[in-house]
């Protein structure tokens, strides 16, 4: 049997993400519940979160690429649950969060790639999903449709950038 030498300190950066999925949980209960105050402070505390992993994996020298990972998968569980909970309580329509997995799987079939696909929209897409979701909280419902809109058009826009990245750095390769 072989025993592997594990640095106790990932357990840091790991737990402060995986405790954005806890408090994306949290935050679907709140907005359900009419709370949202407490749902809106829950969201900034995932979003700093968000920052503060990667800082703690860098600054105790465990940072990975499962780390990076994980940290993805937990920014897109936050972002989904958010727009899930937008839709149900019928802010936005279910085919847009149809539309951000269709994001988060194109993401992960093309990271899994050899050469990675330089994207420079979709490496903000998540930055601005978390903006949308922070203004959705604080903004007025005739607001509402400005944010579907911007969202579909980044979102769109997201999808072609990585495609034609892909596309491009696959005939470079050849």
């Amino acid at each position: 049997m072989v025993k592997m030498k594990i640095n106790k300190l990932i357990l840091v950066p790991t737990g402060i993400t995986a405790s954005r999925i806890v408090l994306s949980l949290l935050f679907l209960d709140l907005i359900i519940n009419n709370m949202k105050i407490a749902a809106i402070l829950i969201f900034l505390f995932a979003v700093i979160t968000d920052a503060f992993d990667g800082y703690s994996a860098r600054k105790l020298g465990v940072a990975s690429d499962y780390g990076a990972y994980f940290d993805i998968v937990a920014d897109f569980i936050l972002v989904l649950i958010a727009f899930l909970t937008f839709t149900i309580i019928g802010i936005y329509p279910y085919w847009l969060l149809l539309l951000i997995i269709l994001v988060f799987i194109q993401f992960i079939l093309t990271s899994k790639l050899k050469v990675l696909i330089y994207d420079p929209v979709g490496k903000y897409y998540g930055a601005f999903l978390f903006a949308v979701i922070l203004v959705t909280l604080i903004s007025p419902p005739t607001f509402y449709s400005f944010l579907l809109i911007a969202t579909i058009l980044f979102t769109i826009i997201s999808l072609i950038s990585r495609y034609l990245f892909f596309i491009f750095r696959k005939t470079v390769k050849k």
